[in-house]
């Protein structure tokens, strides 16, 4: 028999839970809501963009990349086809992902490297590796996918259209193949673009630290003029990646078998 100390308790622990749930669920739904806006936001039928990468170690010395970037909607999914123009040593290397509306469907990558000659399907034990010594994982050119985590709204630290929506992977084999244990996103909900992330490592220690700059909207779409990611390990910079926007088009016509493994192999010729 309940005394009536332990009923009290029960009485308010039932309390809590039809009073608080609700609430974490409508908080589960809107961050859910929030990040589906943002993967599914407006950027264009199809578009052309060179990019221009600088990478910086913690001793100061810097590399370059130029890259150009292609993308195209065949209906409701997205293929993705970047690759780099210079350094030399380095031309042709690129990555096609398609991007599958179906949430049932995993994401597909596919990369380049013009020193072995062939195109290595990206498996999921490669998303959390780094793509061309930048601050970027494969998962992160790829896209995070939305049913991969669990949301919530940080309701203290977001203020007016700026939302900060708490991400947490389902279960450990999502963290492995990201390599992440926890994401925060600052997501300008009028524009449906992330301004700043704050990725934790599952290496204890680590965080990434992403951000974007100086959005324009051009054809309808909004671009940032530039983004970086910073490397940290206990709080100190090892490592920095910052990409400036060149030369964007888009609606423009582009042939759907360059998203393809050939025209992978082909991009930079």
């Amino acid at each position: 028999m309940l005394t009536l100390k332990n009923t009290t308790r029960t009485a308010f622990i039932t309390f809590l839970l039809l009073v608080l749930s609700p609430n974490l669920s409508a908080e589960e739904d809107e961050g859910r809501r929030i990040m589906t806006d943002v993967d599914n936001r407006y950027r264009g039928d199809s578009w052309l963009m060179d990019a221009y990468l600088l990478l910086t170690d913690e001793n100061g010395r810097e590399r370059e990349r130029s890259l150009r970037m292609l993308g195209k909607m065949f209906g409701e999914d997205e293929r993705t086809l970047t690759y780099v123009r210079a350094p030399s040593r380095l031309r042709g290397t690129g990555i096609l992902t398609y991007d599958w509306d179906d949430p049932s469907r995993s994401n597909e990558s596919w990369l380049y490297l013009p020193d072995l000659g062939r195109v290595t399907r990206l498996t999921t034990g490669n998303r959390a590796d780094y793509f061309l010594g930048s601050d970027f994982t494969y998962g992160d050119l790829e896209g995070l996918e939305v049913e991969d985590f669990d949301y919530e709204v940080d309701q203290e630290h977001s203020e007016g259209k700026e939302i900060v929506v708490i991400a947490t992977p389902k279960n450990r084999g999502i963290v492995d193949k990201y390599g992440y244990t926890k994401i925060h996103y600052w997501v300008d909900t009028d524009k449906d673009v992330v301004t700043k992330a704050q990725y934790w490592l599952k290496n204890e220690g680590w965080i990434k630290y992403y951000s974007q700059f100086e959005f324009e909207q051009i054809d309808g779409v909004w671009l940032s003029s530039r983004e970086q990611m910073i490397m940290t390990r206990n709080n100190r910079r090892v490592h920095s990646t910052v990409i400036t926007r060149g030369d964007v088009q888009i609606n423009l016509n582009i042939p759907d078998n360059t998203f393809t493994t050939n025209g992978l192999e082909r991009a930079a010729e």
